[in-house]
């Protein structure tokens, strides 16, 4: 995959992320959820019927991934980065590795926050 057509990846995939959350919003009625999910799967289409149609499809599952089992990917993404640096591959290409740390970036503010431990003085 070439550098400029990962770019248009990403950035269509950060655009399909948003308008697809925009959904969930308050307020939102009938006929601008129709137009969101008209427009999210026109950009999805675009990227399924094209030669890169399995790097868009590995985005999407990582991120269905990152949304579904957030410590899974995290100790799953943690291997690959120590094998990396044993001189191992994984399997997995360049862009399949940046499309992880997309999709783990684009779930981030998702996820429900972690309270930290309440320290009390004595």
């Amino acid at each position: 995959m070439e550098s400029e057509h990962e770019e248009a990846m990403r950035s269509d995939f950060r655009e399909r992320t948003a308008l697809q959350l925009s959904g969930y919003q308050a307020g939102v009625t009938e006929e601008q959820i129709d137009q969101i999910y008209g427009t999210v799967g026109q950009i999805d289409d675009r990227w399924k019927a094209g030669p890169h149609a399995a790097q868009w499809q590995f985005l999407t599952d990582a991120y269905a991934d990152w949304n579904d089992r957030p410590n899974t990917m995290a100790r799953f993404i943690d291997n690959i980065e120590h094998n990396l640096a044993q001189g191992w591959d994984g399997g997995l290409d360049e862009v399949q590795r940046r499309s992880l740390h997309q999709a783990r970036e684009l779930t981030e503010p998702q996820r429900p926050r972690r309270r930290g431990q309440i320290q009390r003085e004595r």
